[in-house]
């Protein structure tokens, strides 16, 4: 009896020679129980985001897409396993059907490129994130500006080699023979090739270029972690504690505005050393200094890194949503960051700290922003946010935390008004500092 190889290439024969179209071969070997012709392999088993490093097509598939299925449509490890049919009008003749089975060719950067033109982005459909011009544009300058460091294979000795920043400021991108490769920079024309097969590091890669969610409705916040206990937890999760004001406040994390305050507020408390922080460097954890977090330029969770922060001579703060511990040791965390590469990373703040400054009232609610009904105070009249300022004031007083003089509070506390119930009534410093006056001064006669 043949094998089913045999009899696949038997199929596969009567179609180019027209004694079957494509779907009667495909359908007989469905009935003989045949791998089917035109093939896509199961895509559970070539899961790109495992791969330590990818090519140059991956890399810039994920920076244009970011999704899984882009990335793996870019790899050859998973091309060379897929069939598909293609007819040509030239090759149809008296013994020929015009169709011929072919495997997918190798990925390249101008097939990107020509995918983008044409609408053809392959499985998943996602929307692009970049241009693949600008996602080439961004790699390389990733690349020169020491984000990272790339490999390749140096094509006189056959060995892989680091491509510092350094050796990368006389090479240039180009494609030859349908691969992408790097030559020697030339005054006029191409130089010769220097390296092929470069890779990048994956984690590096996604780390510059976080995932997006595919047209998202609303994205949602991941669950949040109370700083209840002993211990120290993710400094994402303080933050997120602080913005949402205990999981009282529902908001977009899209919403910057909030991310900057709540941030602004857990790293002021950081570089005067209120909240201790500890990080991963050199393999070991140690406590990172208070000052190394002042001033400090952040990027914020949900949002990508500004690439003048990547290429930036300035160290900044890196700030991933926690959504399991995978992830965030996967490099998925909050990181100081300079030129793309973490000082220190993991950084972990004290719960205890976390809960003694910011210990809002829980009443098991969750209210979104646009409840007009909470600036009610319960009193007759309009609706007035004064309760709610009030109440921040007992708390700030609780914890240590007013900022003489009266002014500086008020301003202070208008702010926050502003910040974190962005539709209430608004309230000026000046109406604050009236209301609050007694009970300030009944505050600093007793600290004093």
């Amino acid at each position: 009896m043949p094998s089913d190889h045999a009899r696949r290439d038997d199929l596969i024969g009567k179609v180019i020679s027209g004694e079957l179209s494509p779907s009667e071969a495909e359908a007989e070997a469905a009935r003989l129980d045949l791998k089917a012709i035109e093939y896509r392999p199961n895509c559970d088993d070539y899961d790109p985001m495992k791969e330590p490093f990818w090519t140059l097509p991956m890399a810039i598939a994920w920076i244009a897409c970011r999704s899984p299925e882009a990335v793996r449509e870019n790899w050859d490890v998973y091309r060379t396993e897929c069939t598909h049919w293609r007819y040509m009008d030239h090759w149809k003749g008296p013994n020929s059907s015009g169709f011929d089975l072919f495997g997918l060719s190798p990925a390249s950067l101008l097939r990107l490129r020509l995918g983008e033109t044409l609408g053809l982005r392959g499985d998943g459909e996602q929307p692009y994130s970049m241009s693949v011009a600008d996602a080439i544009n961004a790699l390389w300058q990733a690349m020169r500006g020491s984000c990272f460091e790339a490999t390749g294979i140096d094509v006189a000795s056959g060995r892989r080699e680091t491509l510092d920043a350094i050796r990368l400021q006389d090479l240039e991108l180009a494609e030859i023979d349908d691969r992408d490769v790097l030559c020697t920079r030339a005054p006029i024309g191409r130089g010769p090739i220097r390296y092929r097969d470069v890779t990048v590091p994956t984690g590096h890669v996604r780390g510059l270029w976080k995932a997006r969610s595919p047209k998202p409705d609303r994205i949602v916040l991941p669950e949040l972690e109370r700083p209840d206990g002993p211990g120290y937890m993710p400094l994402y999760c303080a933050a997120q504690w602080i913005a949402t004001q205990g999981g009282t406040v529902d908001f977009d994390p899209l919403q910057t505005d909030r991310w900057k305050s709540a941030y602004g507020e857990l790293l002021a408390r950081i570089s005067s050393d209120d909240v201790k922080v500890i990080g991963f460097r050199d393999g070991m954890r140690e406590p990172v200094p208070g000052y190394q977090f002042a001033g400090v330029k952040m990027s914020y969770p949900f949002i990508d890194t500004a690439i003048d922060l990547i290429l930036g001579d300035e160290m900044y703060l890196q700030s991933y949503a926690f959504t399991d511990e995978e992830d965030w040791l996967g490099g998925l965390d909050d990181s100081l960051v300079k030129h793309g590469r973490p000082k220190w990373a993991r950084l972990v703040v004290l719960g205890s700290d976390v809960a003694r400054l910011w210990a809002y009232p829980q009443d098991g609610s969750r209210q979104d922003q646009s409840d007009l009904s909470s600036y009610r105070s319960g009193g007759p009249g309009r609706p007035s946010a004064m309760h709610l300022v009030e109440a921040e004031f007992h708390r700030r007083c609780k914890q240590g935390s007013v900022e003489p003089p009266l002014a500086k509070e008020a301003a202070f506390l208008a702010s926050w008004l502003r910040t974190y119930h962005p539709t209430a009534p608004p309230l000026t410093p000046k109406t604050i500092g009236n209301r609050l006056m007694a009970a300030f001064r009944a505050y600093i006669r007793a600290r004093n």
